[in-house]
């Protein structure tokens, strides 16, 4: 039985070699057009040959599905989300009120936000060390797996160079870290992404690319009405911080490529709103697009924006709401409220 089905194995389009083992048999690069598409296997049976064709995934690259999709916890991900693409979360530390937390693991965004309310002290962040990462691609690689790490924006924390630290670590493990460019659901649609392309089986190649089309599209817009948060983190002055807040200006920030710059300021909530809509329609125009709201601990009027956005943008299929953590809560403060989106390649 054994030995009826092993046979004659002509692989389209791999070369020009040939090599034979046993009664198995290898002959490559004999069609005209050159495929690589497909394999065609030629099975005896005994004084006859049955042919058979299936669709070849790889020929020089590995196949992907074995890869597991890492992303920092500060994508912002709602946990639905999170299980439906099966992503691996690396927590990022806060300090607060002389305790440490990890990021959506021992502090919820709902319990941070009423802390930060009642409480004067200034919260404080940091990227995970290498070994969070470290430890979290040596349990992925053991279980065979290789690994596509998605960072926060490596112009804005040092995550991104923790996660390079830690693959140099294993440098027996297959491991891609990519820069987002981004924070809270930019850098969860990256991941997303990632996601999406490993479950279609593209090649690590197509991958990357699909990937890094999505991070040069990502904008988000964020309208801060305290800017204190900020300020206290160090992440804007004092003396414009005073002079936003004596007159009332709802600074509305893009992120972008990973550079965050003042957009435009409104005087209302309602204003920023519009404006921030305007602006997204300026990017998208009437092209397919992928949309998010963002907010910290605001959550009826993140719906409320929702609903706007879903009749502004008809064709969107679904705008997800994202709660902002304690990591980036830190510092926008409760009341922020932002939308991440991208175009949509035709």
């Amino acid at each position: 039985m054994v030995g009826g089905l092993l046979g004659e194995m002509e692989a389209v389009g791999l070369g020009q070699s040939e090599r034979s083992q046993g009664d198995s048999h290898w002959q490559e690069g004999k069609t005209a057009n050159r495929s690589r598409s497909r394999i065609k296997i030629n099975l005896r049976t005994g004084p006859s040959y049955q042919s058979f064709e299936f669709p070849l995934i790889a020929t020089y690259n590995r196949i992907v599905n074995e890869f597991a999709v890492v992303v920092d916890s500060v994508a912002d991900l709602p946990e639905e989300l999170v299980e439906q693409f099966g992503l691996t979360l690396v927590p990022f530390p806060v300090v607060f009120g002389g305790k440490s937390f990890l990021d959506k693991i021992d502090l919820s965004p709902k319990k941070f936000f009423q802390f930060l309310r009642s409480d004067s002290t200034v919260p404080s962040t940091s990227a995970p060390p290498p070994g969070t990462y470290l430890e979290i691609f040596r349990r992925l690689l053991v279980h065979g797996k290789s690994i596509l790490a998605c960072t926060v924006a490596a112009r804005q924390s040092a995550a991104y160079q923790s996660a390079t630290i830690a693959k140099s670590m294993v440098p027996e493990g297959e491991i891609e870290i990519i820069d987002s460019k981004s924070v809270s659901m930019g850098l969860g649609f990256v991941a997303i992404e990632a996601a999406n392309a490993v479950r279609e089986r593209n090649l690590k190649e197509e991958i990357l690319g699909r990937v890094q089309r999505v991070v040069s599209r990502i904008q988000i817009l964020a309208m801060l009405p305290d800017l204190k948060y900020a300020e206290r983190n160090g992440r804007i002055s004092s003396a414009v911080a005073r002079v936003v807040n004596f007159l009332n200006i709802k600074p509305i920030i893009r992120i972008r490529q990973g550079v965050i710059e003042l957009a435009s300021k409104a005087s209302s909530y309602r204003t920023a709103m519009e404006k921030m809509i305007h602006k997204i329609r300026s990017v998208v125009g009437e092209q397919r697009c992928r949309l998010s709201v963002i907010h910290a601990d605001v959550e009826e009027e993140a719906l409320a924006l929702r609903t706007r956005l879903m009749r502004e943008f008809a064709f969107v299929e679904d705008i997800p709401i994202s709660e902002v953590g304690p990591a980036l809560g830190s510092h926008s403060g409760p009341g922020a409220i932002a939308v991440a989106f991208y175009p949509i390649e035709s």
